[in-house]
């Protein structure tokens, strides 16, 4: 499950809320180990509602379109609602059944779960999240959503509650993983992994940033992942955070930066890595000495109880007295199914944390220093009880071709 319940409780009791309440895909597959591509299609298209009460069940809705989805991958949540799209004043129906013929097993679950479409006939996912909250006594409790303006949205039916604003609640959540949370972010390092190295074999004298690109790109479809970006350039073109400039010609000395990030089964793998080619000039490995200083302290004291603020700190001040004076971006953050995940970010600003175990987290160390270029490095660690464990096994060096 990737649901982390017991600290989704402590949270909710801590917060004195009844219930969780997501609409955002993110969330909605985290409570409910629901995974359909078409929930990141259309805004709002599902809503799992988790309580509190162990005696009332956990809820997932969504569409009459996911019948199939929902057959080959269910979700744990006991109580699943389906709902008619609505569309042009009618309702989008997707499942006919054909006549005469002898269904299968899985072809009569199909229908069962459209014929209870059917039967309730719930159109849009309002008017099923309304009758799902009334049923399970939840109109006048304390809620929070992860997306306020679907309480907005559902009107009279929680004129009576205490709405919550529970977005930062939900990252603070996922921050400690599960175990099977774990399991996946391990695979994605490593398939991320797989993808650097193709690109970092694509590098040659007079080869394009562009043609690396395409290579990190298609390493990840091999890996049966997808792409989320891959930053950051070649040579002068590489300081400035997400170049887009593909057509740069690698030339011998040239650093060439890789952020590189893509998702397997939603989860995140996200590295960073400075390659050279050919032979380094002193100011690279100058640079070079400060972060690998920064690294090996900084990395090496991600433990529970230590304050990502304080790392932060003392990579910058490392960095800077080891060789690299000009360094200033440094910071942790929490990985999985988003990018970055900590418990406090809104409106540009990311909060300090305490570091705990079970947490999965990246440290990055980036200098994008312009008109000479940039140099970065970031990986994921699993923090234990004592320590951290490395997710990926790419040398912690300056790469170099």
């Amino acid at each position: 499950m990737l649901l982390n319940r017991e600290r989704a409780n402590e949270i909710m009791d801590r917060e004195g809320l009844d219930a969780l309440i997501a609409v955002t895909p993110n969330n909605v597959v985290y409570l409910s180990d629901y995974d359909t591509d078409f929930i990141y299609d259309v805004p709002w298209l599902a809503c799992a509602i988790l309580p509190r009460s162990p005696d009332i069940a956990p809820c997932l809705i969504t569409t009459e379109i996911e019948a199939v989805v929902l057959h080959e991958r269910p979700t744990w949540m006991p109580d699943l609602r389906l709902y008619y799209f609505g569309i042009y004043g009618g309702v989008l129906k997707v499942h006919t059944f054909a006549k005469d013929v002898e269904f299968t097993e899985e072809e009569k679950a199909m229908r069962r779960m459209v014929d209870e479409v059917e039967k309730n006939h719930y159109v849009g996912v309002f008017e099923a999240a309304a009758k799902a909250l009334s049923d399970m006594g939840l109109t006048g409790a304390k809620l929070g959503f992860d997306d306020t303006r679907f309480a907005d949205a559902l009107g009279d039916t929680v004129k009576d509650a205490d709405v919550r604003d529970a977005t930062n609640l939900l990252f603070e959540i996922r921050m400690v993983k599960t175990p099977d949370e774990i399991e996946i972010l391990r695979i994605a390092a490593k398939k991320n992994q797989a993808a650097m190295e193709k690109a970092f074999a694509a590098i040659h004298a007079g080869g394009t940033w562009g043609e690396v690109v395409t290579a990190y790109e298609v390493g990840v479809a091999e890996q049966g992942g997808r792409v989320l970006a891959a930053f950051n350039g070649a040579g002068r073109k590489s300081a400035g955070a997400g170049r887009v400039f593909k057509d740069y010609p690698i030339s011998e000395g040239d650093q060439v930066c890789f952020d590189s990030m893509m998702r397997w089964r939603r989860y995140m793998g996200d590295c960073q890595r400075t390659v050279v080619l050919g032979d380094p000039s002193e100011k690279m490995e100058q640079y070079w000495r400060g972060y690998k200083a920064g690294v090996t302290e900084v990395y090496g004291g991600m433990k529970p109880g230590v304050s990502t603020g304080d790392l932060r700190n003392q990579a910058i001040d490392i960095v800077r007295k080891s060789g690299c004076p000009t360094f200033e971006l440094a910071f942790i953050h929490g990985i999985g199914l988003d990018h970055i995940e900590v418990p406090f970010i809104a409106g540009g600003t990311l909060g300090d944390f305490q570091i705990e175990e079970n947490m999965v987290l990246n440290m990055d160390f980036e200098l994008h220093e312009v008109g000479w270029g940039g140099m970065f490095f970031e990986e994921s660690m699993l923090i234990t009880k004592g320590g951290a464990e490395r997710l990926y096994t790419l040398p912690r060096d300056l790469i170099r071709i």
